[in-house]
């Protein structure tokens, strides 16, 4: 199953109608979903969404949402706490991965 629609089935069982949900299947990193999202979103007239991700990768994921045209509205998520070299492993990921964003979202064109 993919993660929107696991995410999709979940928000329906919480109350939220089918018809206020937008699916981006396409993605295979945060600024590509910035990217469609763009698509999808944009030419309606949506530029202030809820940007829901995990809170160590919230920063880079509203660089590349504000680089792709939207004002996002962080709502981060509360991950489990890591020690010691997993900790370390995913903060060094995060910065990689936030100054390759940084370099290719610089002038990112808008959808």
């Amino acid at each position: 199953m993919r993660e929107a629609d696991a995410l999709a089935a979940f928000l329906i069982e919480s109350g939220v109608p089918e018809a206020a949900l937008e699916r981006e299947v396409w993605s295979h990193s945060t600024r590509e979903n910035a990217h469609f999202a763009a698509k999808l979103l944009l030419p309606r007239g949506l530029r202030r969404i809820g940007l829901v991700t995990c809170d160590w990768h919230m920063a880079r994921a509203l660089r590349c949402f504000e680089g792709a045209g939207f004002e996002p509205v962080a709502l981060p998520a509360l991950a489990p706490r890591l020690r010691g070299v997993p900790a370390l492993l995913r903060v060094a990921r995060e910065r990689v991965s936030f100054a390759v964003d940084s370099a290719r979202t610089r002038g990112f064109s808008r959808v």
